[in-house]
Formats: C-alpha cells, structure tokens, sequence
C-alpha cells in the first residue's frame, strides 16, 4: 500500500540533561514558527516544485523515479531523486497535475492532486511504503514487495492494516485481536499479548509515535476504535535506538486522517442475538461503528471522527446459564485535525475518550461470578504533533496528556475462600487509581550525506516524561480451606493511607544508518535513559547489518544485537505501602493454630541494602531496571514474484525481572520481598512462506519453535489490577505462556462474484499449568512440560459477499464460522490434588458462527 503523506514520527524517543532538556523543549517550540516564516521566504521567477521522497521512517530514498503529467496523454515531466531524496522540476505551468513515484523495493505511489500555482518553488513530500519480507507479518497489500539491503538491519515491522480486521475471522474488530497472527506474538491463557516472551507490561504500545499504556502497570488496555486507525505495526527486533521502555517488542499505532474527499461509515449496526434453548434471550452483543472523515478546508484542514459502542455478553464454557456470562461495556471517540501550514509544515492534534466496564472478569468454572471482580476505567488523551521540513531534513516534535482512571472491586462484602473445588464469598481485592502521563519528545532525521566514502543517514532526539499515579487498595481476609472444609490457612491484611507516587524520564538518543555499498550497511546507535524513579542511569548500545551477497537483493541477510530497559511501573515503587498481612496457619482440626506471621512489603534491589528504600545503594554494579540483551540473525530470500521465504533464529536473556517472594526470616522478620532479581530467556526459530495471489491477495504460513522460561512470581500476577491473594515460593520454570511448537496459516482469497472468503488456521502446543495441593501449596515443578493442556487446533474463517445497491452505496454480508473441526480445545483443567476430578480436561469451546453487516460507501 502506498501513503503519501507528511512522514510520521515512528518513536521518537529521546532527551535527557535534566534541567536543560525543559530549556531545549522550549526553544524548538518558540523557534520553530520562526524558522517556518524564515524558511518559507522563498521566490523563484517561474513556477517550480520539489519533490521530497522519503521512506515510513522519514529518511530520503534516493534514485527514485518522479514522473509528472496533466493526463495520461499529456507530456510527461520525469525526475529521479538526487542523495538526499530530492527531485525538482523547473518551469512549469500552473496546473493540476498527477505524480508517481517509483522505486525497487518500494510500493509505486500515485497522487493526482498536485497543484502548481503562480510563481516560486513549491515543495510537497511523499512517503514510500517499503513492501518486503520483513520482521513480522505484513497484512497489507502485497504489491512488488522486497526486502532491501537500505532499510538496514531493524526490520520493518509488519503492517495491519483496517482491511485485516474487517476481513479476518477474528472474535472482535479490535485492534489487538490481530496481533497473535504475528509469529512470536501470542494471547496468554488470561487474555494478555506477548511478544517474544515477555509479558504484556513489559512491552511498548506507542500511538501516533508516544507511549499509550497504562501509566501506573505497563499494561496495554488499549481501546481504539478501529476505523480511527490505519495500521499497527510489532517491532520484533527494533535495534534502532530511537525504540525504549520495553524488553519484549514495540506495538506501534498510527491513526486515520481524514481524505480528501467526505467519507462516511457505518458498521456493524445490526447486533448478534443471543439463544438458549432455542430461544432468544436478548442480545448477545452490540458494536455500531461510525467514522466520519474529510476536509474542513480544502488542502489545508482535514477532519477524523470516530465513534463506536460495545455491549457484550460472552457465555463462558462449564458454567450453566444465566451464571455464565461475562459483561462488556463500552464506548470509544477519537478525533483528529490535520493542519497543512505550508508545504513544509503540518500539525495533527487528536482528542480521545474511552470508558470501558467490565463485569465478572476472569469467569469461569472454578471462580463463579460472586468471585469475580469486576472493573471500569476511564481513558482520556490529547496529543498535538507538529511535523516541519529544516531545509533537507524534518523535525518532529510531539506532546502528549494522559489521564488513566481505573476501578477494580469484588460483587460484595464476604471474605474470599479458597477450596480444592472451587472459590468462594467475594474477590478479595479493592483498588481506585488516578494516573497521568504526560510526553514530550522531539526528533530530527538530517538529510543523508556523505563522507569517508560512505552515506551517513543521522537521526537524533530526546523524550521528557512526567508520571503520576495515586492508589487506593484495601483488602478483606481469604481463607484457605481443606476438602473436608477444615480451615487450613487465614490470611488477614492491615488497612493503608492512600499511596501517591511520580516519577520523571530522561531520554536522549543518536542512530546512524551507514551504507557501506549498494549491497551492505550497519546501523549503529546509542540510547541513553534516566529514570528518576529508580536513581539509575543507563546507556543501552544497539547494532546491526543488511547484506545481500547479489545485486538484485533477492537474498538479505540480517542480523543485531542490542541491549534494552524495561520501564519502571510506579505500582513497582509504591510496593512499600502495600497492605501488609498476617498469615495463620491451622491444624489438621481446622481450630488449633500452628503458627501465625505478620509479613511486611519490602522493596530491595541489590543486597545488601535497607528494606523499603532501594535508593540506598551499597552495590554500585546492581541494577534495578529490568535489563535485556538480544541477538538475530535473519535470512529473507525472494523466490519467484509470488513466493518469499524467510528463517529467523532471536535469542533474548532478560535479567532484574521484578519477583516477589515470601520470606519467614528477612533480616530478624517475615517479609513479603520485593526484588528486582528475577531472571528470563527466550528462543525461538521462525520459519515463514508468503504466498501472493491475485487480486492482491496474500497467505501466509509460519511455524515458530520455542522456548520461554523464567522466574515464575512476577509483581503483576499478584499485585496488578486482578492480582492473587495467596503467594507461594517462587520457582524458576516455563513462562505461563511457553509454546514450543506453533504452526499458523492464515489469509485472504477473491472469488468471482465480490466473495472473498478469509480462513485462519492454526495448531500449538498447550500452555503449561501447576498443580497445587488442597492448602494452595504448589506441588512438584511448576508449568512443567509434564503439565500442559492438549494441544490447541483451530480452524476459523469468514466468508464475505458485497453487494452494489446504489451506484454509490453497497453493503457487505458475512459469514464467520470458529473452530470449525470442533477440536477439543479445553479451556479449564482439575489441577488440585484434593479434587476428585484432578487431572480432568473440560470446558471446550465447540464450533459457532457470527454474522456481520456492513454499508459500504
């Protein structure tokens, strides 16, 4: 797919120099109008344009052909980009006029709304997107892709685009639904993204180029409406340095603007029915879409308007009904204006809203409703970006403002009770949360030049962050009761203030793409990051290589290594303040107590130090960000003109994973410890074959070998929003979301007749689970390979047909059919000792189908 556009900022991460970044922060923004006028100053005696070709990361690409003509027939004005991706046609006459821009490895992009008026030098710049064999899936169309030597050893993520989700047999249209199709990528058995190991805190989400997570947890919770985005990108292996704050990958938004023409949508009005014994019982579930974009001002102010609604009700399997839904509410707006000052300059602000409640979360067989907690979050940002073109080069410079209010709390009053069967009263747990974020960055890509007899592409920036994040948690008593209903174990928590954390982010990065020949180039980097939170300053290096051994880079070969720091949660920071809790353990009678301990929260770094203040450091080389170091080596190989292969073997070792851990004697006292010590690795093989059909259709299959391992008591299973009440040892064992083997197919075909059908298929190997005793003590080894649920085969798909019912509107029928075969895909297992089932596979989701209603205008 081709975009022209003002190049976006991808992460732009950068600054530091504490006190002086707040200075450099205000002088680009009081500067920058002056050097628009400034540079917007010139005159030519006869009308002229530039053209300005840059690629998605905003660097030039030289030696592409501009061609440039009124009509087809018409006499054709041709130019070719000069080293710093500039072509120029002189002497033209005012007119209208269609360009194209063409260049190997990239999509051809046609734009038919060039305007040359009265005298001097015009200037508009475009934006090639590169189509090749890249890092992930690209679900796109796949027009002459390549994968060249000159987008350098950070493989371009794949792109989602909007179609993808209109087309794929996914369960809902949302934005993270997708992801999974990605190799490396996977949901976890709670609902979570992971990629390439790591959980989801412990990656990026960036929109529009800024951080979009939760500020207080890392996690994603991300609500977009999908027709206000137009596509999603996962760096997998982004050795660029301008990419931190992540030790997994980068999840990379980019928002809808609005067309040059008005364009209205409307999807997916009509709601699915819900049955029960052959009845209808109301609505299962509800997702009205509109979008409405287009210009306010011809060529100058451009408008997007997004809307959307969701009601849903999702029966979950082994429960009977009515007990066995779980309940989704909510609502999404998001709205962005485009501003083109001049041809060299654009400001984008966007406004969003997105509350969301959830009811009965985690539902299922053995955590009735009562249980459950339920949840509600209000989600507010704005960002203003502004885009200028500093003579070959272009500024970026971005803010953003993040409100993040979220609610968790249990259906009642009752002490949580814990049975080898099943739980009981309510969940335990109540928290009330008001964070913000708010970003700054700036960044400047220089135009490519070169010296020692190589090109040189040089980008450099800094980032501000400012967070905050005010808590209130409370928690009743859990009790822990044997088969026989003996009470085996108490806990009792103690009540807490209020607990109000910040913390502030210094960033500054430099990266330098080096073209050594046609056929080879590195790519070198620096990122350095100060996180006040954690007094600790760190540098992560990055570097990488393309080479192609012939001249058609049909063969790429890629590699790098670098190292990354995860962000520091706030949660992480205000553990101290924690409700502590006593612990009573009771005899086989259920009355007589064996012995009783009242376990503080303390919060280490590296031993020795003081609890409760990790800033006390007596260990210089101890570190308290997560630290990760991986490695890749890739090989692209374009086969025919419908067939690329690709093999890819990542190695990833992440050290200081934030572990808690019950401690009798810590220091003279019990101790729930908080330590920055945990350990995990991951490899993976990937091997990927593209397949493209006509129509520009794709298939694509992959098979991925895996391994993910760590230490097994992460802070947020136990103290993020749904956190467990009961903590155990830790252990060091397979990652809950460890799959050695899985093989994934998926694409979309044309028939004849507008039908398109859109099959997913796909088969792994089971996640693995614990078993536990009837006193919740863990038995044996945790998520060993000997404790996995079967393995999991899915055959989805969608079967779609288009309609013209007026010249100008249609609409688009649907069909989505899930686990087709009616595998047994099993999604709870007995795994307590004292449970007369142990060891019993249930709950599987058999085959069902979903309809779907779309106008097309």
């Amino acid at each position: 797919m081709v975009q022209v556009s003002i190049p976006r900022p991808k992460r732009a991460p950068s600054g530091r120099l504490r006190s002086a970044i707040h200075v450099l922060c205000l002088l680009s923004i009081i500067v920058g109008p002056a050097l628009v006028t400034l540079h917007g100053q010139q005159d030519l005696s006869k009308p002229a344009l530039r053209i300005l070709v840059r690629d998605t990361h905003g660097q030039p690409v030289p030696g592409a052909q501009c061609l440039l003509f009124r009509s087809p027939e018409s006499e054709q004005f041709s130019a070719i980009t000069n080293d710093q991706g500039v072509a120029t046609f002189l002497t033209l006459a005012p007119s209208t006029y269609t360009l194209r821009v063409e260049h190997e490895g990239f999509k051809t992009l046609t734009r038919i709304d060039v305007t040359v008026a009265g005298n001097g030098l015009a200037t508009i710049v475009v934006s090639l997107m590169v189509a090749e064999v890249s890092e992930s899936v690209t679900i796109a169309e796949p027009d002459n892709e390549a994968a060249t030597v000159k987008t350098g050893s950070s493989t371009p993520a794949g792109t989602i685009q909007r179609k993808a989700l209109q087309r794929l047999p996914l369960a809902t249209a949302r934005v993270d639904e997708a992801l999974p199709l990605i190799p490396g990528v996977i949901r976890s058995a709670t609902g979570e993204i992971s990629i390439e190991g790591a959980s989801e805190p412990q990656s990026a989400l960036l929109v529009n180029g800024l951080n979009a997570a939760d500020p207080a947890s890392g996690n994603f919770r991300l609500n977009l409406p999908v027709d206000s985005v137009e596509s999603v990108q996962v760096f997998q292996h982004p050795y660029t340095a301008e990419y931190g704050a992540f030790i997994g990958g980068v999840t990379a938004v980019e928002t809808r603007r609005g067309g040059e023409h008005w364009k209205f949508e409307f999807n997916d009005f009509l709601p699915d029915l819900r049955f029960h014994s052959g009845h209808v019982m109301g609505i299962a579930e509800d997702t009205p879409r509109l979008n409405l974009n287009g210009p306010l001002i011809k060529d100058h102010l451009f408008l997007s308007q997004s809307l959307s609604y969701n009601i849903a009700k999702q029966p979950v399997r082994g429960l009977s009904f009515p007990d066995n839904e779980t309940k989704t509410e909510s609502q999404s707006s998001f709205s962005q204006i485009d501003v083109i000052l001049s041809n060299r300059h654009t400001q984008s602000f966007t406004f969003g809203y997105f509350p969301q409640r959830d009811q009965f979360v985690n539902l299922d067989f053995f955590r009735p409703q009562p249980v459950t907690p339920n949840y509600k979050q209000k989600d507010f940002v704005l960002g203003v970006r502004d885009h200028y073109q500093l003579r070959e080069g272009l500024l970026q410079t971005a803010f953003s403002f993040k409100r993040f209010d979220a609610n968790v709390w249990g259906q009642g009053q009752q002490d949580q009770t814990l049975t080898p069967t099943e739980e009981q009263g309510n969940y335990f747990a109540t928290q009330s949360r008001h964070s913000h974020r708010l970003e700054l960055f700036e960044v400047y890509a220089a135009p490519t030049k070169k010296f020692l007899h190589t090109e040189h592409e040089i980008k450099g920036g800094f980032d501000f962050n400012s967070v905050g994040n005010d808590l209130n948690y409370a928690a009743r008593p859990v009790n822990i009761l044997r088969e026989d209903g003996t009470l085996a174990e108490r806990i009792v928590f103690r009540s807490v203030r209020p607990i109000s954390t910040s913390n502030r982010e210094y960033v500054g990065f430099a990266q330098d793409r080096i073209h050594i020949h046609s056929n080879l180039s590195f790519d070198v980097g620096l990122r350095f990051e100060d996180q006040r939170i954690a007094d600790e300053s760190n540098f992560a290096p990055r570097a990488g290589f393309a080479w192609s051994p012939f001249k058609s880079d049909r063969t790429v070969l890629r590699g790098g290594v670098g190292l990354f720091y995860d962000k520091v949660p706030l949660n992480i920071r205000s553990f101290a303040r924690y409700p502590s809790r006593t612990v009573t353990r009771f005899a086989l009678d259920g009355v007589t107590v064996l012995d009783s301990h009242h376990f503080v929260n303390v919060l280490v770094d590296t031993l020795p130090i003081e609890p409760l203040d990790f800033r006390q450091r007596t260990n210089p080389d101890g570190g308290f960000v997560p630290e990760n170091l991986k490695w890749n080596i890739q090989v692209d190989q374009i086969v025919t003109a419908w067939l690329d292969l690709r093999a890819n073997f990542t190695s990833s070792r992440t050290d200081h994973i934030y572990i808690v851990n019950p401690e009798l004697d810590f220091r003279g006292r019990s101790g729930i410890v908080l330590r920055s010590a945990g350990q995990a690795t991951y490899t993976a093989l990937e091997l990927t074959a593209r397949l493209r059909l006509p129509h520009k259709d794709q298939f694509v299959v992959s098979y991925v070998r895996s391994h993910a391992r760590g230490d097994l008591n992460d802070f947020n299973s136990y103290f993020g929003d749904f956190g467990a009440p009961v903590i155990r040892p830790n252990q060091y064992s397979n990652l809950p979301f460890d799959v050695p083997n899985r093989l994934l197919a998926f694409g979309t075909i044309s028939l004849p007749h507008r039908i398109t059908i859109a099959p997913i298929f796909e088969a792994r190997s089971g996640f693995p689970y614990s078993i536990k005793d009837a006193e919740q003590n863990f038995v044996g080894r945790r998520n060993s390979n000997q404790t996995r649920f079967p393995a999991f085969v899915s055959f989805d798909a969608e079967l779609a047909k288009e309609f013209q019912v007026t010249k100008k509107y249609g609409v688009r029928l649907s069909v989505r059919s899930f686990n087709l075969s009616d595998h047994f895909n099993p999604r709870d297992v007995h795994a307590n000792t004292g449970d007369p089932n142990f060891r019993q596979f249930f709950a599987p989701y058999h085959r069902f189908f979903s309809g779907g209603f779309d106008v097309i205008f």
